[in-house]
């Protein structure tokens, strides 16, 4: 997403459109894909493996939250469900009648329409997959430059650069376990990693600073990460103007939202804010 600062030069701001808690579209469906994209923006598809060895687009294991699968089968694990069974589901319907008829997608399907367009990209948040079968896709459909790999274990995102070097891969890290595990991860130099994201969850009382992690850690965070030459991205899983105007301050331009489009707006006024001084 490009915008331009008060100079007139040319500011990137990158954003995953985050599903599972997704405000504004049916997670995980190709609807949800089209809407990020659209809106310049870069989905997340959650991956999950059914019992016959296909990659699809699935948060939870088992499909009761977001479709409508017969009363037997909302509580059976994905990974014991066929695909052909999975296509009988409607993964819109909940969300609103306007997305009935929106299916629970294959990644190669998803895949087949990355690949119509060189400059889009998708972020692939591991759940429960064959990591070499999931490589191969990606070759097969030749998208991995345009691939991100999201998992909150290191060793799966080692994996996944020696099996595909030129897809990128983030680590995500919890607050609640940040001071250990970017610790941890600082100390292999980033190996392997191009992104690191770090959740921030609203703080019980609001002093000034609407998260529970204090940006004193971001600030330095986002130090480490653009002297190795990495990004840091954030998931506030809360934001308004003022609490994502003090990131952008900061210097993030890197987020996970779940509301998209609220959050472009949000991004125009900002740098329509610096514009005019």
């Amino acid at each position: 997403m490009m915008v331009t600062d008060r100079k007139g030069a040319y500011q990137t701001v990158h954003w995953q459109a985050h599903q599972s808690t997704n405000a504004e579209m049916p997670e995980n469906t190709l609807a949800a894909m089209r809407y990020a994209w659209e809106l310049g923006g870069i989905p997340e598809l959650d991956i999950r493996q059914t019992a016959d060895g296909v990659i699809i687009g699935m948060h939870d294991t088992t499909p009761k939250r977001t479709t409508n699968a017969p009363e037997s089968d909302q509580d059976r694990l994905i990974s014991e469900c066929t695909f052909a069974e999975v296509q009988e589901w409607d993964a819109g319907i909940k969300f609103s009648e306007l997305y009935r008829g929106e299916k629970v997608p294959a990644l190669a399907q998803i895949l087949s329409v990355l690949a119509q367009y060189p400059e889009r990209e998708l972020y692939l948040d591991y759940k429960e997959i064959d990591l070499e079968k999931m490589a191969l896709l990606i070759k097969e459909y030749g998208v991995g430059r345009q691939i991100i790999f999201c998992h909150s274990n290191h060793e799966n995102c080692k994996t996944v650069k020696r099996l595909v070097p030129e897809v990128r891969t983030m680590q995500w890290i919890p607050d609640k376990e940040v001071d250990d595990r970017f610790q941890e991860t600082l100390e292999t130099g980033f190996d392997s990693l191009d992104i690191v994201q770090i959740h921030l969850v609203d703080a019980k009382a609001n002093e000034g600073w609407r998260y529970r992690l204090q940006r004193e850690f971001l600030q330095e965070a986002l130090k480490h990460l653009d002297e190795d030459g990495l990004e840091l991205e954030v998931l506030p899983f809360h934001f308004d103007q003022d609490s994502m105007f003090e990131l952008l301050d900061m210097g993030i331009r890197r987020f996970a939202v779940d509301e998209p489009k609220v959050f472009v707006e949000t991004i125009h006024r900002y740098f329509n804010d610096k514009q005019n001084g």
